[in-house]
């Protein structure tokens, strides 16, 4: 049986327009996509749970920026029904105008039927052009600016989330 999976991506730049301040990682393509939903259209940062379980996610931005000479910062993190998730959050550094990097943000989390799961960034000043980029190669293939790759380890049945949410 196949587990619930998503392979999405994003084919564009995304660049905060404002310093450390939350904002979400878009995703324009569905390169496969089952059992999850997710629209490249509206708003295409959130990623719907049709089924609960617990849930593999590997979150693999293209970071860069355009100016400056001075150590600047992103931060990618985890946001679940609008929260963000404790000890989700990884920071990478940009040392000069033309870095670029992939970093890798990943987790285990147990995601419910109807979660809505969120990647978001913050970078440390806006207007050095700090963010996620899409990179076109000459005779490759694009370079996503992010892909974010997720798959159910182990489905939940509601008596499990009763338990798990006991308190």
């Amino acid at each position: 049986m196949i587990r619930d999976f998503a392979q999405l991506s994003c084919n564009i730049d995304q660049r905060p327009k404002k310093a450390k301040t939350a904002t979400p990682i878009s995703f324009n393509v569905n390169d496969a996509i089952v059992g999850i939903q997710h629209y490249t259209t509206k708003d295409n940062s959130i990623i719907k749970i049709k089924q609960s379980g617990l849930y593999f996610v590997i979150v693999a931005p293209q970071i860069g920026r355009k100016s400056g000479n001075i150590s600047r910062y992103v931060d990618i993190w985890l946001r679940k029904n609008g929260e963000d998730i404790p000890n989700s959050n990884i920071r990478a550094n940009l040392y000069h105008g033309t870095s670029k990097d992939v970093i890798v943000n990943q987790s285990m989390i147990p995601l419910f039927r109807e979660d809505e799961l969120q990647i978001m960034m913050s970078v440390e000043t806006a207007n050095e052009g700090i963010g996620l980029e899409a990179i076109k190669p000459k005779n490759e293939p694009m370079i996503p600016s992010v892909i974010l790759s997720m798959r159910m380890v182990e489905e939940y049945d509601e008596l499990l989330e009763e338990e798990i949410f006991k308190k």
